[in-house]
């Protein structure tokens, strides 16, 4: 079960972490009017009580989950907010990553196992979002991923990251990533699924992004060949 004593600490941290950004004149700038950080999108309770806990990742929010999308329902307290996500307005950007999550009996909702989604390099929605802020902007906000990763504990985590980027998830952990699946679709340049193992109970999937598509580029031949190769190590 999640610890809400450190959850709660976490959170506070994060708002403390918005709250200071707001007064910076450096970033004040890249910062989402009438935005709150997203700690995490999803159910958790329904999360908690998943038999396999899904998280799926990306960079950072999107500065079109506020304003007049009205992703989130209005006068909630702040964690029944992000647990409400996708039962109210959610965008369709996660409809693909859904897609996926079916694989493992997954879903972020309606599914037997509940999956959340959280982004690595900050909770804090930016315009633009983290590859269009220079390397000195993003200096400014606090990673929080793996304070949020050891309260979650997860059992697998689904991305689709650059080598880069897929490096610095890594080391947000303790353990050593050892890779455990590897495969390229035959005839596509560049377009692979890995896995590692993180911890005896944790896998971490990637696959090529294209174009901004997770596991983009592939067919669905291609994904299920792999994922139901990865299924039998999860």
């Amino acid at each position: 079960m999640v610890d809400k004593i450190k959850l709660e600490e976490l959170i506070k941290e994060v708002w403390s972490d918005f709250d200071t950004l707001k007064e910076q004149e450096e970033v004040h700038k890249l910062l989402v009017p009438e935005a709150m950080p997203l700690l995490w999108f999803g159910n958790l309770p329904a999360y908690e009580q998943s038999a396999l806990k899904i998280l799926t990742v990306s960079k950072n929010p999107s500065y079109a989950e506020f304003g007049e999308n009205h992703r989130f329902e209005e006068g909630l307290p702040y964690q029944e907010s992000l647990n409400q996500y996708f039962q109210y307005n959610p965008s369709s950007w996660f409809n693909n990553l859904d897609k996926l999550l079916k694989y493992f009996d997954g879903g972020y909702r309606g599914a037997i196992n509940t999956a959340l989604h959280a982004d690595l390099f900050t909770p804090i929605a930016t315009h633009p979002v983290w590859p269009g802020l220079t390397k000195e902007e993003q200096k400014y906000f606090p990673m929080r991923f793996a304070q949020l990763i050891e309260i979650l504990k997860p059992n697998l985590i689904l991305t689709s990251l650059s080598a880069k980027n897929l490096k610095i998830m890594v080391n947000q952990f303790e353990e050593e990533a050892i890779k455990i699946f590897h495969e390229e679709e035959p005839g596509k340049s560049a377009k692979y699924i890995q896995a590692y193992r993180i911890k005896e109970n944790l896998v971490l999937i990637n696959g090529r992004n294209f174009q901004g598509t997770y596991f983009g580029g592939m067919s669905s031949e291609f994904i299920t060949h792999c994922f139901q190769e990865i299924r039998k190590v999860v």
